[in-house]
């Protein structure tokens, strides 16, 4: 029972702190204004050069790109289903709003509401509370930093800044363990380095601002950019109005104060109102989010990891964003399926400000697109079997069952797990897996998910009853695709040969009438360099003797053919979550090579 009395007082200073902040600061920050030159203000906007406004638009970019991080991490945690794409946009969305409009938690909840819709209130509440705690401590830490380092209190030296992040940290620790066992120390570094990259972005977008006649620090300028930020927080009125500029102008004291007055005018148009009037008008008539689809192909399941499921002019797409780039599957096959709506793609593609393209393509929807006016190349084939039919027998499977002799006689046996997978171990192998070879692949080839783990077929490879390997495929009525093979060093040959073997064999059981081993570059259609990295999965596919399906790269134009071409290589072989697994990677290599030095001298 809430009790009335007490939640009062606490509802008058929430509701009345922005208002009493505009009633303090408005004037103050009138009265430092009243004295400067306007004239040389509006000047000084007039004069900031194209380049600096192209500078400040790219760090505002890379900034809300952070920013959308928190919300991909905490959809996570929280269970929710919802794609890490679909989650950054909705957290961009109600961040670049939020902070125009001020009232944060409440604004950003309305606006993640609207952008999911699959969503209650109370959910996109939770949410937004969730990420403004975890922002608010991650940025006290930085603040500590800033204070620190702008020297406002001589007497807080380096010491006790130590002291008090150790505090900080033993905090964190106790209230992830008491609140939280979702929340694990790799998931706080993960928001740690977003809220950094954020910080330093949005500081960046006010550095370029400047002119060049102004001779400060970028150090200095991001402190005083922390800790205004804090101020603007903390006043909770729309754009920090007020506390936000007067802690700028308090911070960076200047002889001649006009040009760092049209630098915070500068950065607020692009930093405030720039993103919230593109995510107004984003929200004003957003496209329809499908969800699942029956119809959909089985790996559309990657939608939870790196896209969402689209409804555009009642054609269901998969699509996934990557910079300046939509990636565009299907459309889902209906029973009165039409011609696909190229014309609507690419409208909903401009809406995003991104080159549509379609990947992975079949020959039908190729066709189609080349009769629009698409540039259309054969990128890829994909490996197929018909489980019904299939069988080791033939000269074509030869190399087949001379590994499947090999991993007989080395013990290896598969089972099914079924409901009860050992993630656990799983996610230990994975790890391991992901050491070894630099990270997984990002975009159309999976990532070690457990949630989407328990909605596949695994196939569990084990040796004297220890766990060894595993393969995943992603299963629907129409097909199943194949999606992870992770492996300890040193797992026999033929075992995951052995292990594709009993999935045919499943989903011969099941009555499935298709069954892909994904897709491989076309050594016929793709240069030589990058053929021949892949010339191994290919012969191992074609140790099954599929049947090759090809498969098509197009765009609108040469241009965009080739410009999303290069991003959904990088965005495949390149992903950001590979960072820290190279890293690893690299620190595991000289490690080895230290020992190795030392053992010989």
């Amino acid at each position: 029972m809430i009790n009335l009395p007490a939640a009062r007082p606490r509802q008058l200073l929430r509701n009345g702190l922005p208002v009493a902040v505009l009633l303090i600061c408005v004037p103050l920050l009138w009265q430092r204004l009243s004295v400067m030159d306007m004239g040389a203000i509006r000047a000084a906007v007039g004069a900031v050069r194209w380049d600096q406004w192209l500078l400040a638009v790219l760090a505002t970019w890379l900034s809300f790109q952070a920013i959308g991080r928190y919300d991909a991490v905490w959809h996570r945690l929280m269970g929710t289903g919802v794609s890490p794409a679909l989650a950054r946009r909705a957290g961009m969305r109600a961040i670049a709003v939020a902070q125009l409009l001020g009232f944060g938690a409440v604004t950003g909840s309305l606006v993640r509401w609207r952008c999911l819709p699959m969503f209650s209130l109370w959910q996109a509440t939770h949410l937004s509370i969730a990420v403004t705690l975890a922002f608010t401590l991650c940025w006290a830490l930085f603040a500590l930093c800033a204070f620190w380092w702008s020297g406002l209190y001589p007497a807080f030296s380096a010491l006790h800044l130590g002291l008090l992040l150790l505090a900080a940290a033993v905090l964190i620790t106790i209230v992830r363990r008491r609140l939280t066992h979702n929340l694990t120390a790799a998931d706080i570094g993960q928001l740690m380095v977003w809220t950094a990259v954020d910080l330093c972005c949005a500081a960046a977008a006010l550095s370029v601002m400047l002119p060049d006649a102004i001779d400060v620090s970028f150090s200095h300028i991001l402190a005083a950019y922390v800790l205004a930020l804090g101020a603007g927080l903390v006043s909770n009125t729309p754009g920090g109005a007020g506390a936000f500029d007067l802690t700028l102008l308090t911070l960076l004291p200047m002889d001649t104060p006009e040009p760092l007055v049209a630098a915070i005018i500068a950065f607020r148009l692009v930093y405030y109102l720039l993103p919230a009037s593109l995510a107004l008008v984003s929200l004003a008539r957003p496209a329809r989010h499908a969800g699942a689809s029956r119809n959909a192909p089985a790996h559309w399941a990657l939608a939870r990891q790196s896209g969402e499921v689209w409804t555009i002019a009642n054609q269901v797409w998969y699509l996934a964003d990557l910079p300046f780039v939509m990636v565009a599957v299907g459309p889902a096959k209906r029973a009165t399926a039409k011609a696909p709506n190229l014309t609507a793609l690419r409208r909903h593609a401009a809406i995003r400000i991104r080159f549509p393209a379609l990947y992975n393509c079949d020959p039908r929807l190729a066709m189609a697109a080349r009769n629009a006016g698409w540039y259309v190349r054969r990128t890829a084939m994909e490996a197929l079997i018909r489980p019904t039919t299939w069988s080791t027998a033939g000269n074509r499977r030869q190399t087949l069952r001379r590994k499947l002799r090999h991993a007989a006689a080395a013990g290896v046996e598969v089972t099914r797990p079924g409901a009860m997978q050992p993630i656990e171990q799983m996610r230990y192998i994975a790890r391991q897996w992901a050491l070894t070879h630099g990270g997984e692949l990002g975009l159309s080839m999976g990532r070690f998910c457990p949630d989407l783990l328990n909605q596949q077929e695994v196939f569990l490879i084990t040796i004297d009853g220890q766990l060894t390997g595993f393969v995943s495929f992603h299963a629907s009525p129409t097909g199943w695709v194949l999606d992870l093979i992770r492996h300890v060093d040193g797992i026999p040959d033929g075992a995951i040969q052995t292990a594709i073997v009993a999935a045919i064999e499943a989903a011969r059981q099941s009555e499935i009438p298709v069954l892909s081993l994904a897709c491989t570059p076309d050594p016929r259609y793709t240069p030589d360099r990058w053929a021949n990295r892949k010339a191994g999965l290919i012969q191992f596919k074609r140790s099954f003797g599929p049947i090759w399906v090809p498969r098509y790269h197009a765009a609108p134009s040469r241009f965009s053919f080739w410009i999303t071409g290069i991003v959904i290589g990088i965005g495949i072989h390149r992903p950001w979550a590979n960072l820290p697994w190279k890293l690893a990677r690299r620190i595991k290599i000289i490690m080895q090579k230290y020992q190795v030095a030392q053992v010989r001298y």
